[in-house]
Parts: structure tokens; C-alpha cells; sequence
């Protein structure tokens, strides 16, 4: 038997919910992010979500969250019965499938013990690497000072480029189908992350060549995520300058510190990350189905 009650939490439960997930800043900005846009609060909309919460004496001490667009995010006390009994309540009152799987690799793991996905064949399952900087160590590369390469917010103009190359890196990264589905998901994300001012641009010459938007944001940190290079400019050095020209921004709007992950094999976003003065503070797991 569980140690703890378990419970769905609601509107008027965010401020405990944002004091759970302060516990481990880091490991906890989707959730916060999300908190931020939708509140406790599962209709559908997007970053809307469900809280399954561990509570001893009515202190949460563990959350399973279950978004929108079918993510398992857990925050589990230790064991992975905690984790997988969470999961049971999440899936029970959002009726969704679980589409993925996201956070610290323990977690992940632990969750993908569950019944319902435990043999499952998943199109990425990737334990990566989760990297912190405090941007006042930012290191900034050299071609940002020149005036041919400049970074940038995105406009209207750009979004239908960046949908095309949102597909590519989805089907890249996920293995997803050029489809249409996949077009309206590519679609809807780099629109929404338009919409929040959470997008840039590389341009080299007035040529676009690199994008990179914040996948999570709060006033005082961001997550940095689905940076994408197409095929033409790869290997250049872009997405460096698009992360860097990103925090720039974020630092000037007054965030401190920037977070994100990478795969453990993916040696060249390694290097470059670190190049920015990144260092990893632990492990993170990524799974889609």
C-alpha cells in the first residue's frame, strides 16, 4: 500500500503546486511554464494539464502530471510504485493516452515500468544530458559581433518557413510522419511560441539559417529548446549563435539562468553548448511513443 494519500489537484491548488516543483527548480520548468500559462486547470487548452499529488498530512510530496498533448511529466517521491501509482490516477482522470514521457532519467524510468507502457515500442527513448547557466557566464561567439550575422525575434513572415522546418525536426527527432498531422503540430507550436515572444531567428546576410525558441520560461530562468539547423547550414556554428543570441535577450528581460537538455551521443550539440559555458547537472529522459 501507498504511504501517502493521492489526489487530484485543481484550480486553487497552484500556489502548493508551484511550491512542490520550487523544491527542484531545475528539473521542473515545464511544469512551471505550464502552471504559469493554464493554471491547475485540465479543458483541453494548451500547457492545461492533470496534477496527480502524493500528500502526507496534506503536504505534497510527489506529482505526476499529465498535459494536454499526452506528456507524463513525473516528480516522484523515491520508488517507482509512487511514480506508477500516480500515473494510474493522472490517466484516470485526464482520459488521455500517454504519448511521452519527460523528465529526470530515475523518473522516467521508473514510469516506464508502468503496465501500460512497459513493452511498448517507442520512436525516441533517449537518456540525455541536462545542462545550467547562469547568464551572467553566457560566453558570447565572436561571429554575433559581426554585421552579417544577427539573431532575432520572428515575425509573421517567418512562420511559414519555421513550420516547415518545425516538421523536419519532429520528424527528425521523433521519427514522426511527414503527414498532416504532423504539419498542424509543427504548425501550432512554432505559432504559439510566436504568439508568447519565445522564438528566434539566425540570420546570416538576411538569410534565415537557424532557430531556436525557449520551450519553458519563467521571469528569472528559461529552457532552451527545439533549436534547429536545416541541412544547409549545419555544421557553421548557427545554433550556437542562436542560443547565445536567444539569452542575450532573456538576460537583458531580466532572467538569470538557462537550462536544457541534449542526448548523450549528440557530441557536436555537446561541444557546442559548453562552447556557451554550459555545464550538466544531471541526467534526463525523453520518450515518445
Amino acid at each position: 500500500m501507498c504511504a501517502f494519500d493521492i489526489r487530484i489537484l485543481g484550480a486553487g491548488d497552484e500556489p502548493r503546486l508551484e511550491a512542490f516543483f520550487a523544491r527542484c527548480p531545475d528539473l521542473t520548468l515545464f511544469q512551471r511554464s505550464n502552471l504559469r500559462h493554464a493554471g491547475a486547470v485540465d479543458d483541453g487548452r494548451r500547457y492545461g494539464g492533470t496534477y496527480a499529488a502524493a500528500l502526507v498530512n496534506d503536504e505534497v510530496v510527489g506529482v505526476v502530471a499529465h498535459y494536454w498533448n499526452g506528456n507524463v511529466m513525473p516528480l516522484a517521491p523515491a520508488g517507482g510504485d509512487a511514480a506508477r501509482a500516480l500515473l494510474d490516477a493522472a490517466i484516470a482522470a485526464s482520459g488521455r493516452d500517454v504519448v511521452g514521457v519527460v523528465g529526470s532519467w530515475d523518473q522516467v524510468a521508473a514510469i516506464l515500468m508502468h503496465r501500460t507502457l512497459k513493452g511498448r515500442v517507442a520512436k525516441r527513448c533517449a537518456r540525455e544530458i541536462l545542462f545550467a547557466l547562469p547568464l551572467t557566464e553566457l560566453v558570447v561567439p565572436r561571429a554575433l559581433t559581426t554585421d552579417n550575422i544577427t539573431v532575432r525575434a520572428t515575425d509573421d513572415d517567418d512562420l511559414p518557413l519555421l513550420a516547415a522546418w518545425r516538421l523536419e525536426y519532429l520528424v527528425e527527432m521523433f521519427d514522426l510522419p511527414r503527414d498532416g498531422a504532423t504539419w498542424d503540430a509543427a504548425s501550432q507550436d512554432v505559432a504559439s511560441l510566436h504568439a508568447e515572444g519565445r522564438a528566434w531567428v539566425v540570420e546570416a546576410q538576411g538569410r534565415p539559417v537557424a532557430f531556436t525558441g525557449f520551450n519553458a520560461a519563467l521571469p528569472d530562468v528559461v529552457q532552451v529548446g527545439g533549436v534547429y539547423t536545416p541541412p544547409f547550414g549545419r555544421a557553421r556554428g548557427f545554433a550556437r549563435m542562436a542560443v547565445a543570441g536567444s539569452l542575450l535577450r532573456a538576460r537583458q528581460a531580466g532572467a538569470g539562468r538557462a537550462v536544457l537538455f541534449t542526448d548523450v551521443a549528440n557530441n557536436a550539440a555537446q561541444r557546442a553548448y559548453r562552447a556557451l559555458g554550459f555545464e550538466p547537472i544531471g541526467d534526463w529522459g525523453l520518450v515518445r511513443f
